[in-house]
């Protein structure tokens, strides 16, 4: 059976980039007929990449020819030209902590940032609002991992608290970390931290101790989940305005 499709296997591979043994395979489906072959071999990539990418067959098919029906150059190809980086993101990663600590470091690459941009409101007033909103959301909770609960009361909360208010609709954490704060700066002023590092000690005691703010944090723990499904939905619903 391969003797018989030799010289057809020849015209075959002068046409498509298609080995030996696939090449006779396809001859012996289509009764030696080199132009179903072929057809056969085209539109299995093209099935490919179009599986892979969810672009159109017809910019498939192009971009197969372009590259010599190479899959993993034409997919390349295809990423660079038809998606962002965000979009490749949300494609690609299906864990969602993962996608948004990705998109974060997307925007840091695009503008060349400082990971402490928060503390430099020029670096970041002029972006489009939504990236404002994600960026700041993502730097408070990095540096409520990096630090602890109660020191990132004290760091842009105000700013933080106003995006999950406005664009997250989580009035209720918003509520309950300004309030954390509040009681934090009741035991600070108790204890006049600000004069004696004892003084810090006392207060920093007392307050974690302390029921109320307890439950603060315990609320942030709850909802911290939610918080990161709604950031990831932001990213999904305005993808438009991220790189």
């Amino acid at each position: 059976m391969s003797e018989m499709y030799k010289d057809k296997l020849e015209i075959l591979q002068q046409r498509i980039p298609i080995g030996d043994r696939q090449g006779l395979a396809l001859l012996e489906k289509t009764e030696g007929n080199a132009d179903e072959a072929e057809k056969y071999f085209t539109e299995g990539r093209t099935s490919i990449i179009v599986n892979k990418t969810g672009i159109p067959s017809e910019i498939a098919l192009h971009h197969l020819q372009g590259n010599n029906f190479d899959i993993k150059q034409t997919i390349k190809i295809i990423e660079n030209k038809y998606f962002t980086a965000t979009e490749l993101i949300l494609k690609k990663d299906h864990d969602k902590e993962e996608v948004l600590d990705k998109v974060f470091s997307a925007i840091v690459k695009k503008y060349d940032w400082k990971r402490t941009f928060l503390n430099d409101h020029d670096e970041i007033k002029d972006i489009p609002h939504e990236l404002y909103s994600f960026v700041t959301v993502m730097e408070w909770l990095y540096f409520e991992n990096w630090e602890d609960y109660e020191s990132a009361l004290f760091y842009h909360l105000d700013m933080v608290t106003e995006q999950m208010r406005n664009k997250l609709n989580l009035p209720e954490l918003a509520d309950a970390l300004e309030k954390a704060r509040s009681i934090a700066h009741y035991f600070y002023e108790k204890y006049e931290t600000s004069k004696d590092h004892n003084n810090y000690t006392k207060a920093t005691n007392e307050l974690r101790n302390n029921k109320e703010f307890i439950a603060t944090e315990e609320k942030f723990i709850l909802l911290k989940p939610l918080l990161e499904e709604r950031l990831y939905e932001f990213v999904k619903n305005n993808i438009e305005k991220f790189p």
